[in-house]
């Protein structure tokens, strides 16, 4: 997995890295600053489709303030100077400066020219620089140590909101760690008050930021990777504020040769109604391209005939109107399947209350995962939500999140009550988006498969199909949310490379679920 560090724990590592190794803290930025220029001539020769040589020559306007970060852009200025023309901007917001800043500028004063702004009167020495052809920019004002926001009638909001407005349309800038004014963990992307640097390309070191992953902050920080410069306690460390998913991190369970279907789960998809039975056909064959031996789908009656045309592979067992004939044939197949998906398309009539709350109240043996329309009767029935068994899954999107624990400001905000419902409520909530998350109240994990073709409709259908199928096979319900939620972004990153993202169907992506899994 790939650890998320909190600012202050970064901070932390960092000089236990330099007491271990026995270096210097200047060491350590000069190694930083290292595999940043190596990300940057590969950003440079991906954004020409040539390599370095063949490239025209490019300009660079590096800002600066006197902190460390200001020291990595300086080091990576010196890197560039000799087969570029480099300037840079000092952003003089105070008199202080770290130690290994200064050494940065020391070692770069006598090659590159340094234009000092110390105030908002100097600013508009950066217009000509700015509108300069094939110039790229590199942001060092600010990294991830800051704990407060850039206000913009302050000095420095007022440089940021310079760079953002003033720099040609065609100029590409690349943030260090950050975009300047973004905090680590940042909690007010919704103040409208404040100025943050928009990158195109945002540069992490060694691991993510937990900010770059929000949907507020992708209009400041554009394209986000991020560059291995050996920090060893980071490898072997666990993220304080989350993980991000790995196919590393996952057994995949080998198909044993003598198996027959009973061995790979016997699931039960409670799904589907006269208005929506695309939902049903598309769960449930995402639960048996994921490996499930056998699928029983309780539907609707008018749902039979397309699913069976579908999938004829599922056994389909239907109601017309529910009575209590009704309930004891959900109730017979709930005593003998392995696990239970209860959901997509079903409507939230009362019948489907009525099918959702037998679901909760028998299933206490049961591995149980609730999306879709059974979470809009959740939210609707706050009892219900005390009555689910221990390790339950939902899937909800953030609109179905907020019906069921209330409104939210920001993503940030979401995972942090997400969180805490997990705990309270001992149970398992994804919550999806880009860079979905997965937790049970205890750790929190990142999921970087997927792209933005899969949000399309019938894609949490999918999801939910797939869960469903590693739950029947055994999977421990922690393990298969958060592998099924990464097969299903892996799956559909397959489909947008042959169909294209803004393409794909959710159809497509059952696809390719099982594909080099």
């Amino acid at each position: 997995m790939i650890p998320i560090f909190s600012a202050s724990q970064v901070k932390s590592l960092d000089a236990q890295e330099i007491a271990v190794e026995g270096i210097t803290s200047f060491d350590l930025m000069r190694r930083a600053s290292s595999a940043l220029y190596s990300r940057l001539t590969e950003l440079m020769a991906n954004r020409s489709n040539r390599n370095v040589a063949e490239m025209p020559k490019r300009s660079f306007v590096v800002l600066a303030s006197g902190g460390n970060n200001g020291g990595d852009a300086l080091c990576v200025a010196d890197m560039l100077r000799s087969d570029y023309e480099v300037v840079v901007f000092y952003i003089k917001v105070s008199d202080r400066q770290t130690a290994d800043f200064a050494q940065a500028y020391a070692n770069v004063k006598d090659y590159i020219n340094i234009y000092e702004i110390s105030s908002v009167d100097d600013i508009e020495r950066m217009r000509p620089f700015l509108q300069k052809e094939n110039l790229w920019l590199i942001d060092g004002l600010l990294g991830s140590g800051i704990n407060r926001v850039v206000n913009k009638d302050s000095f420095l909001g007022n440089v940021i909101d310079f760079v953002n407005g003033e720099r040609r349309g065609d100029s590409i800038l690349v943030s260090v760690d950050l975009p300047s004014g973004l905090m680590g963990e940042d909690r007010e992307l919704s103040d409208l008050s404040r100025s943050i640097i928009r990158a195109d390309h945002t540069i992490c070191l060694q691991y993510p930021k937990m900010s770059t992953l929000m949907p507020e902050s992708e209009r400041y920080v554009g394209d986000m990777c991020w560059v291995d410069f050996d920090m060893r306690l980071m490898k072997e460390g666990r993220g304080d504020v989350g993980n991000m998913l790995q196919h590393s991190d996952f057994d995949i369970r080998r198909r044993p040769k003598h198996g027959h279907k009973g061995t790979f789960g016997k699931g039960l998809f409670v799904a589907g109604s006269q208005e929506m039975p695309g939902a049903c056909m598309l769960g449930s064959k995402a639960a048996m391209r994921g490996g499930l031996g056998m699928l029983y789908v309780f539907t609707h009656k008018d749902v039979k005939p397309y699913l069976i045309n579908y999938l004829p592979e599922a056994i389909c067992k239907t109601y017309d109107a529910v009575d209590t004939n009704v309930l004891d044939s959900l109730s017979h197949l709930l005593s003998t399947t392995d696990a239970v998906a209860v959901g997509p398309g079903l409507g939230t009539s009362g019948d489907a209350k009525t099918l959702v709350e037998m679901v909760v109240n028998a299933a206490s043996e049961k591995t149980l995962l609730l999306d879709a329309d059974a979470l809009n009767i959740v939210a609707a029935d706050s009892k219900l939500m005390e009555k689910l068994p221990s390790s339950t899954i939902i899937t909800p999107h953030p609109a179905e999140f907020q019906r069921l624990f209330g409104k939210c400001t920001n993503r940030m905000e979401m995972i942090d009550r997400q969180m805490e419902m997990a705990k309270t409520h001992n149970i398992i909530i994804v919550l999806k988006g880009a860079y979905t998350t997965i937790t049970d109240g205890n750790t929190l994990f990142f999921n970087p498969t997927g792209n933005s073709g899969m949000a399309t409709a019938g894609s949490g259908d999918v999801l939910t199909g797939i869960i469903l199928s590693l739950l029947s096979q055994g999977y421990e319900p922690y393990e298969a949310a958060k592998l099924g939620v990464f097969l299903h972004g892996k799956a559909g990153d397959v489909a947008a490379s042959k169909y294209g993202e803004p393409s794909i169907l959710a159809s497509d992506i059952i696809e390719f679920i099982m594909r080099n899994a």
